[in-house]
């Protein structure tokens, strides 16, 4: 039985998952039944969302996953409104917050508002060509408790005492598969294999704002990567400071990159995995760095993709990896992104709270005090501030910020989020060698070209951005304790001795 299309929609979709921007009453949605689980299998997950790949031969969903939401185990799921009533899912705030997109503000499930915040937010900032923003999918009972089966079977324990999946969803995201080339799968003979790695980058950058307080200013010097790892080492959560510094990712060349690669490679933590032909061969686990075992098998799986001889794979892929990334540029775009947070979550919180203090009806009153008010431009913002005793700066930050106009800290709040989204989204590189072991060449117009340095073997890529999850703006408040705990807990461990600390990146 094929997939049923909802009244009114469309199923047919391009291959890489993109598609025109629609109104929000025209989006192209299809419906799962029972029959359709089989082939569906568990492929992996992240904080909010589980992932399904396809492993059957139905042409409607080769080079297709599914994203299925997750509900917390001391949550009954009901969150997810769906299905039996319109409420939209955003908040009065929200729909405010949000104004220049009223599609987002229709959003009656999770899914839809992922689907319409990837389209009309993500895609224009982070390029239409590596974000997909998925079709709707319609799942019945009977499918979700049949795929449910394979996932906790295949579930990792600590991912499934985390969460489960919400069985009474109802809704979902079908998107591209991107750890395939989905356009020449199962069409040619004598394919190359596809490796795929996946990497969560973090944050870029050092924050520079004026808005951090005197006591904090130790963010302007440590990553905030590099001090998280001390709150979950003390919980926890991680067994070992990780070696990985995001600023060494986004340090902007190549030495940067490749070293940042070997660091995630060394402790992965759930940082990295890696994909051949979409099965994982290394990563996934959190909280322990990879094994010789790990190590060893990775090294001879690569053997498939790789011509490097024994011993000399691993780097070779590293190496490949971070020059595929620096030639893409993603990196710069994703980081001119996560820099829409101008004034750190110290400043955005203060906005918050005259944001939802305020209706946008006050707004009119303070226009004309808006007009002279000073500029949103934190460069301008830092200079003015720089002037000032320590003292004065901290207050006149404060004053500076809630001095603002409704409009003005509505903007602050809505670019902190966008860059909170792209500071915890997931970065996926898919690989597949130019030529077969037969020199047999499978060029991909619509693919870009990468050259192993260490072995010249040529490789065709892409790159692919993926959780690009609305943050939501009543947590606004548990972003800014986050952020005292994550620093408190880094100054603590300061006063230990320099070689149990996190190092801050030389690149």
């Amino acid at each position: 039985m094929a997939p049923t299309p909802r009244p009114g929609h469309h199923t047919e979709n391009s291959s890489d998952g993109a598609e025109d921007k629609l109104e929000f009453q025209d989006l192209k949605v299809m419906e799962l039944h029972d029959e359709d689980a089989k082939g569906w299998k568990y492929r992996g997950e992240g904080a909010a969302n589980i992932v399904l790949a396809y492993h059957g031969n139905r042409p409607s969903f080769i080079g297709r996953v599914l994203r299925i939401r997750k509900a917390s185990e001391h949550d009954s799921g009901m969150h997810i409104r769906s299905r039996k009533d319109s409420k939209p899912i955003l908040s009065e705030d929200e729909r405010k917050l949000w104004r220049e997109c009223p599609n987002m503000s229709m959003a009656t499930t999770s899914a839809a508002l992922e689907h319409l915040y990837a389209s009309e937010i993500m895609q224009p900032l982070l390029g239409k060509e590596n974000v997909d923003a998925g079709l709707l999918v319609f799942l019945n009972t009977g499918f979700l408790e049949a795929v449910n089966e394979n996932v906790v079977a295949k579930q990792p324990e600590w991912r499934r005492k985390d969460a489960k999946m919400d069985t009474t969803g109802r809704v979902a995201l079908l998107i591209a598969d991107h750890s395939s080339f989905h356009n020449m799968a199962g069409k040619v003979r004598g394919l190359p294999q596809t490796i795929t790695i996946e990497l969560k980058p973090k944050w870029g950058c050092l924050p520079t704002a004026a808005t951090i307080s005197e006591e904090n200013i130790v963010k302007r010097h440590v990553s905030r990567f590099a001090m998280h790892q001390h709150l979950k080492f003390q919980q926890g959560k991680v067994k070992s400071l990780s070696k990985y510094s995001p600023l060494d990712l986004f340090s902007g060349n190549v030495e940067g990159i490749h070293k940042a690669l070997v660091a995630l490679f060394e402790t992965p933590q759930n940082n990295v995995r890696v994909f051949l032909k979409g099965e994982e061969i290394f990563g996934g686990s959190e909280n322990i760095g990879s094994t010789d075992e790990e190590i060893m098998t990775l090294e001879e799986k690569l053997a498939a993709v790789s011509v490097a001889p024994e011993g000399e794979r691993i780097p070779g892929f590293q190496r490949l990896v971070a020059s595929a990334l620096n030639e893409s540029k993603v990196l710069d775009r994703l980081l001119s992104v996560q820099k829409q947070d101008a004034y750190d979550i110290e400043g955005a919180i203060l906005a918050y709270n005259k944001f939802v203090g305020m209706t946008d009806d006050a707004d009119d009153c303070t226009e004309a005090r808006s007009e002279t008010s000073p500029s949103l431009d934190p460069d301008i913002v830092s200079t003015t501030l720089a002037l000032e005793t320590e003292g004065e700066q901290k207050e006149g930050d404060q004053a500076w910020i809630k001095s603002l106009s409704w409009e003005e800290s509505r903007a602050v709040v809505r670019d902190f989020l966008i860059a909170a989204t792209a500071k915890n989204c997931c970065l996926m590189v898919t690989l597949r060698p130019l030529h077969n072991r037969h020199g047999t060449a499978f060029p991909l117009p619509s693919a870009s070209l990468a050259t192993c340095p260490t072995t010249g073997q040529q490789y065709i890529f892409k790159v692919s951005f993926l959780n690009l999850d609305t943050k939501r703006l009543k947590k606004m408040p548990f972003y800014h304790s986050l952020d005292q705990q994550i620093v408190n807990a880094y100054k603590a461990c300061s006063k230990q001795p320099a070689e149990q600390l996190c190092d801050v990146s030389s690149t």
